[in-house]
């Protein structure tokens, strides 16, 4: 049977962001039915160039604020250890959306692009945690996680990347925040390994 998640799965935000604006910060599932721990993500990149290197990253949509808000800073600190980007201050959200309505109704993509645009962000990145659960499977516990993103060109409106994963933990008893921190960063690497067909040239004025 799956057990009940309380807000205390995650516990504190894992990540306080810099200054304002745009700053460089570097049921009952059977077995064969469950994601397997394969360590890597289904990722499409655009193979064309991209002007994007500032990018808002929006609170993901869950089950509950908490989970998306939790998420979406797991990714955002994955993504800053790429380097790859700069990002837009988490805060600086609160002046436009409130972000319990992003967690819980998600995005479209066009309002995510307008709420892009409104933070001086070149590209935003919405998602979804699509699954955040445990499992009971011959009296041991797993925890799964499933998440998707995708990457938006606030100027064309371009998809530029996507990239979904879920995974059940490899061993039983692993914390849920434990197991959803390793998906995030599986994700996040399968990413980077396909960045290489992008490359990133400069924004026209």
């Amino acid at each position: 049977m799956k057990r009940a998640l309380t807000l205390s799965a995650f516990g504190p935000a894992v990540l306080a962001l810099l200054t304002a604006g745009c700053c460089c910060l570097g049921g009952r599932s059977k077995e064969g039915d469950l994601p397997k721990a394969t360590g890597g993500a289904s990722v499409y990149v655009a193979p064309i160039p991209s002007s994007i290197h500032c990018i808002a990253i929006m609170p993901f949509k869950a089950p509950t604020e908490l989970i998306g808000l939790s998420v979406s800073d797991l990714f955002v600190t994955e993504l800053m250890r790429m380097g790859r980007y700069q990002l837009v201050e988490r805060t600086q959200l609160a002046n436009v959306l409130s972000e319990a309505e992003i967690a819980l109704s998600g995005l479209s993509d066009a309002r995510a692009v307008e709420l892009g645009n409104m933070l001086g962000a070149d590209g935003v990145v919405i998602g979804t945690v699509d699954e955040f659960t445990t499992v009971a499977h011959r009296g041991k516990t797993y925890s799964v996680v499933g998440i998707s993103v995708r990457l938006i060109d606030c100027e064309s409106g371009r998809v530029m990347w996507t990239a979904t994963l879920a995974e059940k933990s490899r061993d039983p008893g692993i914390p849920i925040s434990q197991q959803a921190r390793t998906v995030v960063r599986n994700t996040v690497f399968s990413l980077q390994k396909q960045w290489r067909v992008q490359r990133q040239v400069k924004r026209r004025k």
